[in-house]
């Protein structure tokens, strides 16, 4: 089920619950009403009552939770209207929906459903700075005190949900469509092997390099996201290690392939580095880092690695010479798949998860990863990470 389904249901069922109870409420007030009245109690006293227990069950229910009289004036909020809007306690109180919300849109809504026999719910995109989304479901009912029919307006931000929606969304889109590239590329290489081209020496083993090639293309799919997925949702299994060897050792590898391209490699780290953390894990994230960086710098350029401690944790910075990146890209550039220059992405073997397997096991050990690039002008990447005390605490 995904995350709005399963929103809307526990919300639906908040709501028919707070219903039920604040019904009660009024039928137990109504019983002390003629009880008390018997005694000489006021109406005033017992209204007071009445709104000191709706405000305690309205403030337990985490929802945002607003009652509007006949008029359509708010005669209730709770903590969580306060919080959604910004507001001090009971400063919509007198007012009409309207001038907190200043939304139409949801004032529209409101008088509709206020007339509707059944509650009704809907989204809105609600003005500000972030912009944001309210799930509103409102619920028409006599008040039973007094007689007057109220509605109640239950508001519950949705913002978060609908973008992790839209991720996963993206996310079963684009591997659809990672995945359905190479296939259909073998696919048509195989047929046409079968229909004749195996006879031909030359054309089949081209045809065969090409398949071999798209199948290892599925396989590093397959495998970074197995890491992916590892990364999101298993608690990293943390050792202390010597950080500083294992940057030597990463950046050892890489840089054959750094000379064959003519790129100067250059690593500059302080001792003793020791942290706490997943070693393999962290190996990735170096192994990802230096892959882009050499990946995406051309012939003269250099990758420049940093590592030292600061008062922030243990720092680690891979800096390149290479194409960069527009500015644009920078806030999309650690989503999944997402690729700043598609075709040559592909045609250098990328998978489009490195940056994205980066930020979640970075985050996942309590860390931080940011970047910094100008187009034609290189990038840096800067990951920190706590140091071997800080990570014990956690």
């Amino acid at each position: 089920m995904n995350p709005l389904a399963l929103a809307t249901i526990v919300l639906g069922g908040l709501c028919a619950f707070l219903l039920v109870l604040l019904r009660r409420l009024a039928g137990e007030a109504r019983r002390r009403l003629r009880e008390e009245h018997e005694a000489g109690t006021s109406l005033a006293a017992l209204s007071a009552n009445y709104h000191q227990k709706l405000r305690a069950l309205s403030d337990s229910s985490g929802a945002g939770i607003v009652m509007l009289d006949e008029q359509g004036v708010v005669i209730h909020t709770n903590a969580a209207v306060d919080r959604i809007f910004g507001l001090e306690p009971d400063a919509m109180v007198g007012h009409a929906l309207i001038q907190a919300t200043l939304s139409t849109e949801l004032q529209d809504f409101v008088v509709q459903a206020a007339g509707s026999p059944r509650p009704q719910t809907r989204d809105f995109p609600m003005p500000g700075s972030p912009p944001r989304i309210l799930r509103a479901s409102v619920y028409p009912f006599q008040r039973g005190l007094s007689g007057v029919a109220e509605t109640m307006l239950v508001l519950v931000d949705v913002t978060e949900l609908r973008r992790l929606e839209t991720i996963r969304r993206d996310f079963v889109a684009n591997v659809s469509h990672e995945l359905r590239t190479p296939l259909a590329s073998i696919r048509a290489m195989a047929e046409t092997l079968q229909d004749g081209a195996l006879e031909d020496p030359e054309v089949a083993g081209r045809f065969l390099g090409t398949i071999i090639s798209e199948a290892d293309r599925l396989a590093r799919i397959s495998q970074d996201l197995l890491i992916l997925s590892d990364a999101e949702s298993k608690e990293p299994t943390k050792e202390p290690f010597e950080l500083d060897d294992l940057i030597r050792d990463v950046v050892g590898r890489y840089r054959p392939h750094a000379d064959e391209r003519g790129i100067v490699l250059r690593l500059t780290s302080t001792r003793p580095l020791r942290v706490m953390a997943s070693r393999d894990q962290i190996e990735q994230v170096l192994v990802n880092l230096l892959d882009n960086a050499i990946k995406y710098t051309g012939a003269g350029g250099s990758v420049d690695v940093t590592a030292s401690r600061t008062p922030a944790g243990t720092r680690v910075e891979v800096k390149d010479t290479g194409i960069g990146i527009m500015q644009e890209h920078l806030p999309r550039i650690f989503e999944r798949f997402y690729r700043v220059d598609k075709a040559r992405s592909r045609e250098s073997g990328g998978t489009g998860l490195g940056l994205s397997i980066v930020k979640n096991i970075v985050e996942a050990h309590g860390g931080e990863v940011t970047v910094e690039s100008q187009f034609n002008h290189g990038s840096t990447f800067v990951v920190v990470l706590p140091d071997e005390e800080d990570a014990k605490e956690e």
